[in-house]
């Protein structure tokens, strides 16, 4: 069966727009025509109605088109289906010069928080994003990327400029935002480390800067989207800053992320946009995640869907790979206003998940937060927690 979805052409979202390590020449049998699917299908419980009905959802529906026409040159587009309407999730073209040097052009992810950029989301160990980059990380926009991975030095860097509004058709001002990212990589995460080489570390800093225009500031949400912290209009400097840390060994794998904002805030008092606004006092919001996962059965794999151990000579299915993770997390926002209510909310979760074929994986995951600042929804409720069961289908 892997083997006639794979003639078909089918690929993976995921892993094709992280782009990870890239290839200069592309291989010999690989299509240079490829479509494209992501596919989520959640049971969710929630604790209260206002954070979502209990039942199933469709968590993602992403379709799209992979193309390859010169060895150098690669161009993607996708769209999420799963959602009140079509959104754009890349659409970008890919250029490899040398086999160190990528330029990424379009609509695409921003470099910012290693486990938001480099896996797919369908591949983390904890389905979604931890709370702290689900609220700071810059997420998409629409510019230009240059990605530097020499052989000879255990660096990788990225500098992107881009329009910083999270929109494709265009800013919200004349000014652009501006992206940069180092990482240092040790041991296996290093290019060119042998295979068997048996632990790896990436560590690295990042940071966002732009100018908004009376948009929101920085929000909270839960896993599976509720709004529980209401975000302030910000308007002025946007500075985004964080650093990040991932090490494995053998079946343990630990990634540690933090980042702190900072937003100018400022208002219109005569409505005359020609005259100076009134400055605000700026605000700042800051959070931490520390997560830990153990494959109890299979390998983990760069791409970095696991796998499950080898087989003989005669291939078949091998039960594929189980992966448990646990994680606790935190973030406040609204800090540093005396104008402005401070909240946020800290917890944890934790997962299983069994990477049933290389295309095919199932999980559990639950998640609990307590919140600084009450929802207006339930204005008494401080505590939430989610149970989401999930089947997931990634092809290529």
């Amino acid at each position: 069966m892997r083997r006639a979805l794979a003639g078909w052409g089918w690929g993976v979202v995921g892993a094709v727009l992280a782009l990870g390590p890239g290839r200069a020449v592309a291989a010999e049998d690989e299509p240079w025509f490829r479509p494209l699917m992501v596919g989520e299908l959640d049971y969710r419980v929630t604790s209260a109605a206002v954070e979502g009905e209990t039942g199933f959802a469709l968590g993602r529906f992403r379709v799209g088109v992979s193309a390859r026409p010169r060895p150098w040159l690669h161009a993607v587009g996708s769209v999420e289906w799963a959602g009140e309407k079509p959104a754009l999730i890349d659409a970008l073209v890919v250029f490899t010069p040398t086999d160190t040097v990528w330029v990424r052009l379009g609509y695409g992810k921003t470099p910012l928080f290693a486990s938001a950029k480099e896996p797919g989301v369908e591949s983390l160990p904890i389905p979604e994003l931890s709370l702290p980059v689900r609220a700071l990380w810059p997420w998409r926009d629409l510019g230009l990327e240059l990605r530097w991975a020499p052989w000879h030095l255990p660096v990788e860097t990225w500098l992107r400029v881009g329009n910083g509004s999270r929109s494709p058709l265009g800013n919200d001002n004349t000014a652009p935002a501006v992206d940069a990212r180092v990482d240092a990589l040790l041991g296996g995460a290093a290019r060119g480390a042998a295979p068997d080489t048996p632990w790896g570390l990436r560590v690295g800093v990042g940071a966002h800067a732009e100018r908004a225009f009376d948009r929101g500031g920085i929000s909270g949400t839960t896993a599976t989207g509720f709004l529980f912290y209401r975000p302030v209009p910000v308007s002025g400097g946007r500075l985004v800053s964080e650093a990040h840390a991932v090490f494995w060994h053998g079946p343990l794998q630990v990634t540690a992320e933090g980042g702190v904002a900072w937003e100018r805030r400022s208002r219109d008092t005569d409505g005359n946009p020609l005259t100076p606004r009134e400055p605000l006092p700026t605000i700042r919001a800051q959070g931490a995640a520390l997560e830990v996962s153990w494959m109890l059965r299979g390998l983990r794999q760069e791409r970095p869907w696991p796998r499950g151990p080898a087989v003989g000579p005669e291939g078949g299915w091998n039960g594929g790979a189980v992966e448990v993770a646990g994680r606790v997390e935190r973030l406040s926002l609204g800090l540093g206003a005396a104008d402005v209510r401070a909240g946020g909310a800290s917890g944890g979760a934790v997962a299983a998940r069994w990477w049933a074929t290389d295309f095919l994986a199932f999980s559990t995951a639950g998640y609990l937060l307590r919140y600084e600042l009450p929802p207006i929804e339930a204005p008494g409720r401080r505590l939430s927690w989610t149970v989401l069961t999930r089947v997931t289908v990634s092809l290529r």
